[in-house]
């Protein structure tokens, strides 16, 4: 399970790889992606949620599935990246970076890893 979270919390992320029918292209900088703001996500595929993350004013962000809290760390918006740096050290505990895409209709939009290796549907979700 803390290997799904620390996949999920990229703001995106649930076997660590990709869901079927998702691009792995990585958004072009053309377009404008959607704008990270403090709030809570559902980050899964286009029809399961596989975590919900919540994003915090000052930098920190909590993974949660049904049960509560599972992870977290801290995050970052870097130019047209958001950066997500887990609490701890080890492996899969590095800070990884997505370029989010446009959002749909929705609202939900696309993730993707920095390096093109995954991609998740990100939902925001009202509280």
């Amino acid at each position: 399970m803390k290997r799904l979270i620390t996949c999920i919390a990229a703001i995106g992320l649930a076997a660590c790889s990709q869901a079927p029918g998702e691009s792995q292209a990585v958004p072009s900088p053309e377009v404008a992606g959607f704008e990270a703001v403090p709030g809570t996500y559902g980050v899964g595929d286009e029809t399961t949620i596989y975590v919900k993350t919540r994003l915090a004013e000052d930098g920190t962000y909590v993974d949660m599935d049904d049960s509560g809290p599972v992870d977290g760390g801290t995050w970052r918006v870097d130019g047209a990246k958001m950066c997500f740096d887990p609490e701890g050290d080890g492996e899969d505990r590095q800070e990884r970076c997505w370029t989010n895409g446009p959002p749909d209709a929705d609202g939900s939009f696309l993730s993707t890893r920095d390096d093109g290796s995954q991609s998740y549907r990100v939902t925001p979700i009202s509280e």
